[in-house]
């Protein structure tokens, strides 16, 4: 498959001038997501392009979820990381069903796209000061420093589609779909505890932490949450998880668990 991709140079500059076109005509929201990239797209592959019907369908169901809870100064008093969960769903299966094969999949130039052509209305919402316009040092109006870590798809665990396919991909595929938005409050859980560690790497076990987490009467406030991650992280070394089935992995998970509980 053929698939689009966007070197980090040309995201940035194109990211940098729709936030500041934004910003002129008092916007939170682009409804043309194309025109100003398109002419710098590259097709990387061969054969057919991929179907981007699926994520233009991602695209609408992220911005539906996010609308409600949008404010005027773009900030929103809901569970963002809840809501991001949800829209993961549709944008795992966009993805899935686009055809973008392994190759596209490990590729930033393909998430760069995703993320100004699909996601770009969503990750506004969802980073709000990432997003924003602030005065530069000769006081013209520039684009926050940290936007990038939002748009490069090298950075997988802030890259906002690359984050948010990875999380539902970490927990086994679409079939487990539901627990992606069942943790509250659950940004750092997601981005320090499962996509930055091996244990993000081997679904049984996210989905045995991702349970825990989500039950308040199991839930770990973060200080707890942080030491048993160290001790699975330790633990996972010795053990051959590929052999690991559900059952194994809650029982592993549930034994470090419980002893931040007592």
């Amino acid at each position: 498959m053929m698939y689009p991709h966007l070197p980090f140079g040309v995201a940035m500059r194109a990211a940098t001038e729709r936030l500041l076109e934004m910003h002129r005509d008092g916007t939170q929201a682009l409804d043309d997501l194309e025109s100003d990239i398109a002419a710098k797209v590259s097709w990387v592959g061969s054969g057919p392009r991929i179907d981007q019907d699926s994520l233009l369908h991602a695209r609408a169901t992220a911005e539906a979820l996010a609308d409600p809870h949008r404010r005027v100064d773009g900030s929103s008093t809901t569970d963002q990381d809840k809501v991001e969960g949800e829209a993961a769903a549709t944008l795992y299966e966009a993805v899935r069903d686009s055809g973008a094969d392994t190759t596209a999949l490990d590729d930033p130039g393909f998430w760069r796209y995703v993320g100004l052509a699909h996601t770009w209305n969503f990750a506004a919402w969802r980073e709000t000061d990432g997003f924003a316009v602030k005065p530069g040092e000769n006081g013209a109006l520039v684009a926050s420093r940290t936007l990038g870590n939002y748009v490069d798809g090298r950075r997988f665990h802030e890259c906002v589609p690359l984050r948010m396919y990875l999380r539902v991909r970490s927990l086994g595929g679409a079939s487990y779909a539901d627990l992606a938005s069942a943790v509250r409050q659950g940004t750092d859980f997601w981005r320090s505890h499962i996509l930055r560690v091996v244990a993000g790497e081997h679904p049984p076990i996210v989905r045995a932490m991702a349970k825990l987490q989500a039950d308040e009467k199991t839930r770990l406030k973060t200080p707890p949450l942080r030491e048993f991650a160290k001790q699975l992280n330790r633990t996972l070394v010795n053990l051959a998880l590929a052999l690991f089935d559900d059952d194994a992995a809650d029982a592993l998970v549930r034994e470090l668990w419980d002893r931040q509980r007592t």
